[in-house]
């Protein structure tokens, strides 16, 4: 592995660190912001900057996740690798966690949206039903002549548009929820993703512990026969040190027999 392909993982594994840290950050706001719906403090700006914040945040899990498993994975591959391994396997748990984080922040909103909505149809369904049954709206406050037909007029029709608003207002709500549930539904699809590359993760853990006990074995395996050989080589020189001794031993009598059998000259 060379000093540029150490350069681009590092960068890419900064650049996921740092959505990763965004991820975290944005879930915090999205949990501060959530706790405003349905109080005084809640508005269309902040609902607006709620569901933008959301989406933001979504893009962001699904940028790292595929970054993870398209970009840093690949070059985490052989037994040189195992330091990349470390730190591609840790970002990986780290953006579980802020995902999760995520996740935590987004059903909070579904909750809160859910109540307001329903809050907002109960309210709106109550105002329709006293119009269906002909009944006078109250008339506005410091009308001097509460029997004067104008006046009258005048309040039903602002109640009717104030009607007509609560229920835009209501749908609009109703709209941005079911936006949240497309995103959770995302958010899960992603968490798969993240699972599977947990699971395979694990597998290439459990295929290099194979690799390595293999190797093992057959280090210790090459190291028994080593030494087998040296012990047949140290026996078969011994046997053939013992060979040339008795060669030389027979040659050795044999010499003197001659030399007693030859008669010597007087």
């Amino acid at each position: 592995m060379s000093a540029a392909d150490d350069d681009a993982f590092n960068r890419l594994a900064s650049d996921i660190a740092r959505q990763v840290d965004s991820i975290k950050s944005n879930a915090n706001q999205i949990k501060s912001l959530a706790s405003s719906i349905g109080t005084e403090r809640d508005s269309s700006d902040r609902r607006q900057q709620l569901h933008s914040l959301t989406h933001t945040t979504r893009a962001l899990c699904q940028a790292a996740a595929d970054q993870l498993r398209d970009g840093l994975a690949p070059m985490c591959v052989g037994l040189a690798g195992g330091a990349r391994r470390a730190q591609k396997d840790r970002l990986l748990d780290k953006l579980a966690k802020a995902a999760g984080d995520f996740q935590e922040a987004q059903r909070l909103v579904q909750s809160r949206e859910r109540e307001q909505v329903a809050q907002q149809k109960r309210a709106a369904s109550g105002v329709e039903a006293a119009f269906n049954g002909d009944a006078q709206p109250p008339p506005p406050s410091g009308a001097e002549d509460n029997s004067n037909p104008f006046t009258l007029e005048n309040a039903q029709m602002q109640a009717t548009a104030d009607l007509q608003d609560d229920l835009q207002a209501a749908e609009e709500r109703e709209s941005q929820l079911r936006q949240l549930e497309q995103d959770i539904v995302g958010i899960n699809e992603m968490f798969k993703d993240l699972a599977q590359m947990v699971h395979e993760q694990g597998d290439m853990i459990d295929s290099i512990e194979d690799h390595v006990g293999q190797a093992v074995m057959q280090v210790e395996e090459g190291s028994k026969n080593l030494k087998q050989a040296v012990t047949y080589k140290k026996s078969a020189r011994r046997k053939k040190i013992i060979i040339a001794l008795v060669v030389i031993a027979a040659l050795a009598i044999l010499a003197v027999i001659i030399y007693f059998a030859v008669p010597k000259p007087n």
